[in-house]
């Protein structure tokens, strides 16, 4: 019976009660841990929109204690006492026996209307169809049917007349005694609506504070359509949940909450006027991950294998490329624009390839040349260390030893040309006198020269773009340059520039071979030669060349120089097209442990110090520039800018062809520097500090609300661009000759149209004038009256007394000025060009002299 008691114990009879009781508690747990982790755990925005509410309630029960306080002043009490003590008395009247007959005379009134009319209406019903009767009895020709139907006509005619008399005579006794009745009412009403302009204040807040009180908590969200693509490059929606949490970011009044979360986005109105946030959402700007509401951390976008995490201060401006790409310049990214400038003056595209630089012009002066201009002890210096000669360079600094210079000097120096044709020699000259030419002539609007002349204060606010290329010289510092060049080249040089350089910028300003030697004599005597001993037989040696252009080769100064050798050289950099892409696993940091492992601060070291991830299995060849840290701020957030995302159509910002002439004219004043001389845009004119008076200096080409395009014509402006010609006899400063192409010069003088409010190319300047009007002129501009040409020159003659007293050639006026601007420049030249020596003749309407058009000024 052994087996018996080894037989299992049969399940039906096994108490599962424990694990039963065990299992259910597990899965109540697993449950409620399931509801709290996502009513509570996912939901943090929940607690935001709460703390939000919260804000906002105790911020309007604020606004409402000190609306109360207001409205409980004594002035307000009393006031409101005398409204109420009004309204009684108003009301008093309304039940008065007056106002009572008055409403019920009004009710009969109106019901008699209503008895009239409704008659009126019967009685032309009647006349209708009597009339109907009577059209129809004419054919019939029974005469005396005709006369019966005539009888009725005329007279249900004649009781319609009465009728509608007595209808139009009820109408004005109703709406008479309308105005009568509301009289009454009109007291009441007015005293209603100024107690409730006194209480509408508290009345809204309280109403606010119970919206507030009553909000749902709910997920807040905009869909922006046709925004992405996916793989197979079709537009797909785009959820933005972000004013979930940020939910005062389109909100006045937020701005200095001490929670960021809620604060008010900056330049909000400017911002959103342009781009709504319920087209644009946010993650187009900012970037993160839209949808996700779990944690701060996924909301934005710090989670592994997302792409594009929440851009943070100055990068945020890196967005706008996407959509502004045409732009040189948006309003509020200062940074981008700050960072395009800066990476097209300095010439980054010519290590790095970057889309759409392919063919941009090289930054640097060409070096074929070179060897019949610098000294070339200068040169190895300069190769060494480019700011120890001009602080304010945009040259790089490549760290190289001696040697290296040397080898790069010699290769330059052998693969020179020389000059040819020669443009003749140095025949020397007056320092003194080339001293004053340099100052007047107009060089101080690009050049400085040293401590010679003080360069005058930079203005306390400019334009982003400006604020960065302030920073460097326009033109070399002339301060030292005897020690760089030779007197024979600096003659040929301000002779005739572009025939020794023809891509040079530098302008011809035609001088005399007299006033090329006397600027030269002076420019020579600034710096002084420090040869270097035994270098002309180093120079030599066939190893230094080679090596030369090994180096060349390896530091690419082919990028910004044209050099000879060099034409088909590639660039040596990485392409930066798509560099704000990169993932941490493509940048190398070498052995700077100190450098954070984010891509943010990769690109700031890499900017500010490029050889600190140097080691000795990876050189780093980039040069420093010795950026400023807002400059390395500025080019990384171009650098984030390059992504390779293309805007979708609707949201990219294009330009109209009017805009896209108007930034090609602004590039254009920018190469040039015309704002050197000139004030263009409230902005440049730095050389008029240079002159005792504004009469002696560069004419500015803007002046309040005129501009040089609403002044001259735009066909001579072309001309004179192309070839300059004195206008102001008095002057010593000279336009120079720029050597504009006909795009170029087009370009400026539709640039300066558009500022100046004029059409462009299509216009038309009738010269045609009344007989009366021109004999009129001829009196007024003779010397009986206004004696114009005592100052003006007239062609070949010329006004009486010294030249700094002789004004514009007034036979050019026809065909340089528009007439328009004529008018308005009689009518008050002080108030277009302050400080002219032009008076103004006609000030008042009792100005003008009365026996000549009778005496009418205008």
């Amino acid at each position: 019976m052994s087996w018996l008691k080894r037989r299992p114990r049969p399940a039906e009879r096994t108490s599962l009660r424990f694990w039963f009781f065990f299992w259910s508690m597990v899965l109540l747990g697993a449950t409620a841990w399931a509801i709290w982790d996502e009513a509570k755990v996912r939901r943090p925005w929940k607690d935001y929109q709460r703390e939000f509410h919260r804000l906002e309630y105790q911020r309007i029960l604020t606004e409402y204690e000190k609306a109360k306080e207001q409205f409980q002043a004594p002035e307000t009490k009393q006031t409101l006492e005398n409204l109420q003590e009004k309204l009684i008395q108003a009301e008093g009247r309304i039940g008065g026996p007056e106002y009572q007959k008055a409403r019920h005379d009004l009710e009969v009134l109106k019901n008699r209307l209503a008895d009239v009319s409704q008659s009126w209406q019967f009685t032309k019903s009647e006349l209708e169809e009597a009339y109907y009767w009577y059209e129809k009895a004419l054919p019939e020709g029974d005469r005396d049917k005709v006369q019966r139907r005539k009888v009725e006509v005329d007279r249900l005619t004649e009781r319609e007349r009465g009728l509608n008399r007595e209808v139009e005579e009820l109408t004005k006794r109703v709406e008479a005694q309308s105005r009568t009745v509301k009289q009454f009412t009109q007291d009441v009403e007015e005293v209603k609506g100024k107690i409730a302009e006194l209480q509408a204040p508290l009345i809204d807040l309280q109403r606010r504070l119970e919206v507030i009180k009553n909000r749902p908590l709910e997920v807040k969200q905009v869909v922006i359509e046709g925004l992405d693509v996916n793989e197979f490059k079709q537009p797909i929606a785009r959820v933005d949940r972000c004013m979930t949490c940020h939910l005062g970011i389109d909100r006045p009044g937020f701005e200095e909450v001490p929670q960021k979360v809620f604060q008010t986005h900056p330049d909000r109105e400017l911002v959103f006027a342009t781009h709504p946030i319920a087209r644009f959402g946010c993650t187009i700007c900012h970037q993160g991950q839209g949808p996700a509401l779990d944690s701060v951390e996924w909301a934005h976008g710090y989670m592994e294998r997302w792409d594009f995490p929440l851009l943070k201060r100055e990068l945020v401006h890196a967005s706008c490329r996407r959509c502004h790409k045409e732009q040189d310049e948006v309003q509020l990214a200062p940074f981008y624009t700050q960072g395009k400038t800066l990476f097209e003056t300095m010439g980054c595209f010519g290590c790095h390839n970057v889309r759409g630089y392919e063919k941009a012009e090289k930054v640097g002066p060409d070096l074929l040349r070179i060897k019949a201009k610098v000294d070339p002890s200068w040169l190895i210096r300069w190769i060494q260390n480019p700011k120890g000669y001009l602080p304010r360079t945009k040259m790089p600094n490549f760290t190289l030893r001696e040697d290296e210079a040397i080898s790069i000097a010699a290769y330059l120096l052998q693969a020179s040309d020389l000059e040819e044709p020669p443009l003749g020699q140095y025949p020397g000259g007056e320092p003194a006198k080339g001293k004053e030419l340099v100052a007047k002539l107009g060089c101080l609007g690009c050049h400085r020269v040293g401590d010679e002349f003080p360069p005058p204060p930079q203005p306390a606010k400019m334009d982003p773009a400006e604020e960065i290329l302030t920073r460097f010289d326009f033109a070399p510092d002339l301060g030292q340059v005897g020690s760089k060049v030779n007197a024979d080249w600096l003659f040929r040089w301000v002779k005739d520039p572009k025939r020794f350089r023809p891509t040079t910028k530098m302008p011809n300003l035609r001088l005399s071979d007299e006033e090329a030697g006397h600027i030269t004599a002076y420019l020579m005597t600034l710096g002084g030669n420090r040869p270097i001993k035994e270098l002309e037989q180093e120079l030599q040696r066939p190893e230094r060349v080679k090596e030369g252009e090994r180096l060349i080769l390896k530091r690419g100064c082919f990028g910004c120089h044209e050099i000879k050798g060099f034409e088909k050289a590639e660039r040596i950099a990485p392409d930066l097209s798509a560099f704000g892409r990169k993932r941490l696993l493509e940048l190398f940091f070498g052995h700077a442990f100190h450098v954070k492992e984010t891509w943010e601060d990769w690109a700031f070291w890499k900017l500010k110090d490029p050889q600190i991830y140097q080691t000795e299995q990876a050189p780093q060849i980039m040069p420093n520039f010795g950026f400023t840290d807002q400059e390395v701020l500025a080019l990384r957030v171009w650098l984030k800018s390059l992504t390779g995302d293309v805007a979708p159509e609707g949201y990219a910002r294009t330009l109209s062809d009017q805009e896209k002439a108007f930034q090609e004219g602004r590039r254009l004043v920018r190469k040039y520097n015309c704002v050197g001389c000139h004030i263009v845009e409230v902005k440049g004119g730095k050389i008029r500090a240079y002159y005792d008076s504004p009469n002696l200096a560069p004419p500015p080409l803007e002046v309040g609300e005129l501009h040089e395009g609403e002044k001259v014509q735009a066909p001579w402006l072309f001309s004179f661009l192309k070839r300059p010609i004195p206008l102001r006899p008095w002057l010593q400063v000279r336009m120079p000759t720029f050597g504009l192409s006909d795009e170029e010069a087009t370009g400026l003088v539709r640039y300066f149209a558009i500022l100046g409010r004029q059409r462009f190319p299509y216009e038309f300047v009738n010269g045609m004038a009344p007989r009366e009007h021109l004999q009129a002129g001829r009196t007024l501009v003779s010397k009986d009256y206004l004696d114009c040409f005592s100052c003006h020159q007239q062609g070949e003659r010329k006004p009486e007394g010294p030249p700094e007293g002789w004004a514009p050639d007034l036979t050019l006026a026809k065909t340089r000025l528009r007439p328009d601007w004529i008018v308005k420049w009689l009518q008050d030249p002080q108030k277009i060009q302050p400080g002219t020596k032009m008076p103004t003749f006609f000030a008042d309407k009792d100005s003008g002299p009365e026996d000549i058009l009778g005496g009418d000024e205008e």
